[in-house]
């Protein structure tokens, strides 16, 4: 009896996952009075493997934006060890891309349901804690997406046109030089990437369904999540 009911408990995870490409709104009414660990927990593991499984196709823009790195150090008079553009180190540089990207999720939640709270009150309504990680963790389902977009273009793309990670971004990033452009302004224009602004659309719709708001409210309140992650993406840059 057990295992039925830890059989049914993985089944209805995989089905809200799934859901959320096609019936957001019903997923989050399902999940309105329900904890959200094992569903991050799922997002975590599923991002690792997706970014361990594509690493070989992703590897150009991976080994491109290490490789800018170094450079942009090297321009700065920062001393690089010997063999920093070596075969390791680019190999070492994706490991810590793909594990670090599954690491961040959790971390990138819990920080975005704080703002989610304050979005659901500029909406108009309350939520707990617990439902705005919950609205954060569903609305991060579509980033899934990002690794395998990567490595499609990483299938088809010349590696030597290659400058950077900015280079296989679904937005207009991809348009600019990851070498002459301002980190900050990079920064601004990779948060308008196709498959994040998809995520904070599902934001929208997670305020409007458990915060029992209209849609239009609750898509001003995403417009508050999307600033406030927003300026938390400048700080990084703004020190690089």
């Amino acid at each position: 009896m057990t295992e039925i009911a830890a059989t049914s408990a993985r089944a209805g995870l995989l089905d809200d996952l799934l859901e959320m490409f096609v019936a957001p709104s019903k997923v989050f009414e399902r999940r309105r009075d329900r904890g959200y660990g094992a569903l991050l927990l799922v997002l975590v593991v599923l991002t690792l493997l997706i970014m361990v499984a594509t690493m070989g196709l992703s590897a150009p823009y991976w080994d491109a934006q290490f490789e800018l790195g170094v450079r942009q150090a090297a321009e700065k008079g920062q001393a690089m060890p010997e063999g920093a553009m070596s075969d390791t180190a680019r190999s070492f540089g994706r490991w810590a891309g793909a594990i670090g990207g599954a690491i961040f999720v959790p971390i990138f939640v819990w920080i975005g349901a704080v703002f989610v709270l304050l979005g659901a009150k500029v909406a108009g309504t309350s939520l707990s804690y617990r439902q705005g990680a919950t609205i954060f963790t569903l609305a991060g389902v579509p980033r899934l997406l990002s690794p395998i977009a990567v490595a499609v273009q990483g299938l088809i793309a010349d590696p030597a046109s290659i400058r950077s990670l900015s280079d296989a971004s679904l937005g207009p990033a991809r348009f600019f030089d990851p070498a002459t452009t301002p980190s900050v302004v990079l920064s601004v224009l990779s948060n308008f990437d196709v498959v994040n602004l998809w995520a904070f659309a599902l934001v929208g719709i997670g305020i409007s369904v458990m915060g029992r708001v209209s849609r239009a409210s609750g898509f001003v309140g995403m417009a508050v999540v999307f600033a406030g992650v927003l300026l938390l993406t400048l700080i990084p840059a703004a020190f690089a």
